[in-house]
């Protein structure tokens, strides 16, 4: 999890009622995150978004995105719309996501995808959307319990956090045909 000392930007998504098992793997991470020289974007629910901006409330490099501003529209809808922002605002190059989902698996027919698509988690819809723009993701899971098996990413196991383990995702980039010609 060193890796995380090297990053441009960080975003969080996670549960609004995490278990103490996540706040205590959440809290093992965040002194990770470099905070004069990275961006941390997070959203504006209760729970895993409340402490990761109780955590870096006084840095000038904490991003916010909360529907309460208007800018994301009205309705269940704007959530999305917000939690999409969030992710875009992740460096595809030096970032990453940190996700805490509430379930240890997402919903059939959940993967990877430019539409965000959480089947009504917005935690595991931040995952595919980050994932299908490219974006890494270090995902923290329940003990004995496994990411989803998607064929275009590659998970490996970061570390072990209290109750958990971490995983670690980068998209495979897609298939290319060379030339013969």
């Amino acid at each position: 999890m060193s890796f995380l000392c090297s990053l441009g930007s960080v975003g969080f998504s996670g549960s609004r009622s995490p278990s103490k098992a996540a706040v205590l793997a959440l809290e093992s991470v965040l002194p990770l995150v470099p905070v004069h020289s990275c961006r941390i974007s997070v959203g504006c629910q209760r729970g895993v978004d409340a402490l990761v901006r109780d955590y870096f409330h006084s840095s000038s490099s904490l991003l916010v995105f909360s529907v309460a501003s208007g800018r994301f529209g009205s309705g269940r809808s704007a959530f999305a719309r917000r939690s999409m922002a969030m992710v875009r605002s992740i460096s595809p190059r030096s970032g990453c996501l940190v996700a805490l989902p509430s379930s240890p698996s997402c919903q059939r027919g959940v993967s990877p995808s430019r539409k965000f698509f959480g089947a009504g988690s917005g935690t595991w819809g931040s995952v595919s959307f980050a994932l299908g723009c490219g974006r890494k993701v270090l995902l923290w899971l329940p003990s004995g319990c496994l990411p989803p098996s998607w064929s275009d990413v590659e998970w490996s196991v970061s570390s072990e956090a209290p109750m958990g383990c971490w995983w670690f995702a980068v998209p495979v980039p897609a298939p290319v045909q060379l030339s013969l010609f």
